[in-house]
């Protein structure tokens, strides 16, 4: 079962044709990260005020497949993986909320790909522990073509 994160999309989050902006939907996943990790125990304030170790996003992809308008329900799934001691990846498949029935296909996939470095020096550097644990309990995507 995947990390999941619901929300509904707002007119703010559309563009002038009544769609989901391509931007806004990656700004929704990174919400979804966010609060996974809280969930699992991340302490995001405590690691900014430690200045220790940040968690950039080096590389984003999203792919539409069917379109996202205002007032959809979304539930988006997580699916995020260790790549190595410094960096990890997450997979997001997003579908629209429905109680009753199991997903339909995803209205859009997304991945986001993050290092941890020094913010003093911008070196990578080893990822914080909450987080490696995070990534090592985290739920595997089945035939994933992220």
């Amino acid at each position: 079962m995947a990390y999941a994160y619901r929300r509904t999309i707002h007119l703010a989050d559309t563009d002038a044709a009544g769609v989901v902006y391509f931007a806004q939907l990656l700004h929704i996943c990174h919400e979804a990260y966010e609060i996974c990790l809280i969930g699992n125990g991340m302490d995001w304030s405590g690691l900014l005020r430690e200045g220790t170790v940040a968690l950039p996003i080096v590389h984003s992809a999203i792919d539409f497949l069917r379109p996202i308008t205002w007032g959809d329900r979304l539930d988006i799934q997580l699916y995020p993986e260790l790549e190595n001691s410094r960096q990890f990846k997450i997979s997001y498949r997003i579908f629209k909320e429905n109680q009753d029935s199991p997903p339909e296909s995803p209205l859009a996939t997304a991945l986001t790909r993050h290092v941890a470095i020094n913010p003093r020096t911008r070196q990578r550097c080893s990822l914080p522990p909450v987080v490696e644990t995070w990534l090592r309990n985290a739920p595997k995507i089945e035939d994933s073509k992220i």
